[in-house]
């Protein structure tokens, strides 16, 4: 099912006039696997929400190295930076699963702000959940190793809960994608996946990540050697 505009993080908490003038300025459009919203450098004159599919946001280095920032699926937002500064886009935006966009010109969000204020309070949230994570992607790559990384990432997956039985987890990402979301290589992620296997705290079938030991893989998430 498609996601509504009144369901996403950014609109949550918008009485429905409010969201009718919201659906008159955005723009939508759908967007094909493979096909780039914006590139790193761009002009930065629009933000998106997506309703459907997937878009990955990184930034590449001098040498062709690839960091993925962010994952926004159904609900999530992204370019929001566009809003407060007439400047360039950090980072670049590809489409990675066909999605469905809608998209807002900095000139109308704005206009949009300054006539209904609590708007801008959903912004702030917004930005700070992203400087949050922006925070955490600074810290896991210059203090943690790929295997602390990946066992964060894998629990951050499951669902809470106190049992000790064994869950499961889905890798919806590409080898290449999770790995630079990791900070690192697809050859090294499988050689962090083979580590948990052999000491009997993961098994990996195919796409599907099953979890024996949920308190050894938080041990190694937070930095100590199991």
């Amino acid at each position: 099912m498609k996601f509504r505009l009144k369901d996403s993080v950014l609109f949550s908490g918008i009485n429905d006039g409010e969201l009718e003038l919201i659906n008159q300025i955005g723009n939508f459009h759908k967007a094909a696997a493979g096909q780039f919203i914006f590139f790193e450098n761009d002009p930065a004159d629009s933000f998106y929400i997506v309703l459907q599919g997937k878009v990955k946001i990184f930034k590449t280095s001098p040498d062709g190295k690839e960091q993925v920032l962010l994952l926004p699926g159904p609900g999530e937002s992204f370019g929001e930076a566009a809003l407060f500064a007439k400047r360039i886009y950090p980072a670049s935006a590809e489409v990675i699963e066909t999605a469905e966009l809608v998209s807002f010109s900095r000139p109308a969000f704005l206009d949009l702000i300054s006539k209904h204020p609590n708007l801008a309070v959903n912004m702030i949230a917004r930005l700070s959940m992203l400087l949050h994570h922006m925070t955490q992607i600074i810290q896991r790559l210059s203090l943690e190793d790929v295997t602390t990384r990946l066992a964060g990432y894998i629990l951050a997956q499951l669902p809470e809960s106190e049992s000790d039985a064994a869950d499961k987890i889905i890798l919806t990402e590409k080898k290449m994608i999770l790995a630079s979301l990791l900070g690192t290589i697809p050859e090294t992620l499988s050689r962090s996946l083979a580590r948990l296997s052999q000491q009997g705290i993961i098994t990996v079938e195919g796409s599907e990540i099953i979890i024996h030991d949920r308190k050894r893989l938080a041990i190694i998430a937070s930095g100590e050697k199991s």
